[in-house]
């Protein structure tokens, strides 16, 4: 993985929250200018030189965002609101093509935004309970998948898209929320980390079929940050999360997968 952006997050249990960007160039992170609100939890889409974040949440009491924001490479441009502000949604697409999976509005959801480059609009609801911290980021605005989460116990569950509806498909071996992922569509995908519950190291692949387990993460974590090339067997980033313990605790540390093994990449402090 040769160029990533990591945006905001949360740095201490109810808060405080970040703005602070950071890219990755394939050797190290460096700051950035900062996303324009405070922000753990959101929904992201795209690339490097043109990225899609929306949605998440500041810190409590704070309302949930609705707002979107594009990324051009070197600023943040305020675009069309959600239409239901949420955080810790399932995310995919592109920066003119991007959906936001359910999420938690207060309540859970199994609701769906669809994003066109100019506006958000309702989608299609996934097929089974409502949840949020789902992964979601793994393939297209057609071809993706819904996968894990809370509904509210720790969920196995995964949901796949077609473009036009969402079908129950072979659920994990190993319940997960918060976990890190990516991947091309849905018959390609990598699952990393999460809370199962407890923060945990599993990694799963997906070949269209079948989920299996594959290399555990050095450092076990829940919600870290997934930055992934467009293959399953291609680079992708584990990038910082929350590694439990007296605190909240949260970690730095980068790791980067090329099958059939994670090695350990630059730490970032910042």
């Amino acid at each position: 993985q040769s160029a990533a952006v990591d945006a905001g997050g949360n740095i201490g249990g109810d808060g405080p929250y970040w703005s602070v960007v950071e890219e990755f160039n394939g050797t190290a992170w460096s700051e950035e200018t900062n996303y324009p609100q405070e922000c753990s939890g959101g929904g992201s889409a795209g690339t490097l030189t043109a990225g899609l974040i929306f949605g998440g949440t500041a810190t409590p009491p704070s309302p949930m965002h609705t707002e979107s924001f594009e990324y051009n490479g070197t600023g943040w441009s305020n675009e069309a609101d959600l239409n239901t502000g949420r955080n810790n949604m399932g995310s995919t697409g592109t920066q003119t093509a991007a959906m936001a999976i359910c999420g938690a509005t207060y309540p859970k959801t199994t609701a769906v935004e669809d994003y066109n480059g100019v506006s958000w609009s309702a989608g299609t609801a996934l097929s089974g309970a409502a949840r949020s911290g789902n992964t979601g980021s793994t393939g297209t605005s057609t071809s993706a998948l819904s996968v894990g989460g809370a509904a509210p116990g720790i969920s196995a569950v995964c949901e796949s898209w077609n473009g036009s509806s969402w079908a129950e498909s072979t659920a994990l071996n190993t319940a997960t929320n918060v976990a890190g992922g990516g991947g091309a569509s849905n018959t390609a995908a990598i699952i990393f980390g999460g809370d199962t519950p407890g923060q945990t190291a599993k990694t799963e692949q997906w070949n269209g079929t079948s989920w299996t387990e594959v290399a555990d993460l050095a450092n076990a974590r829940y919600g870290p940050g997934g930055l992934a090339s467009t293959s399953p067997s291609g680079a992708q980033l584990a990038c910082g999360g929350g590694v439990g313990g007296a605190g909240p605790n949260y970690s730095a540390k980068t790791e980067e997968w090329t099958e059939p093994s994670y090695v350990a990449s630059t730490v970032t402090t910042s």
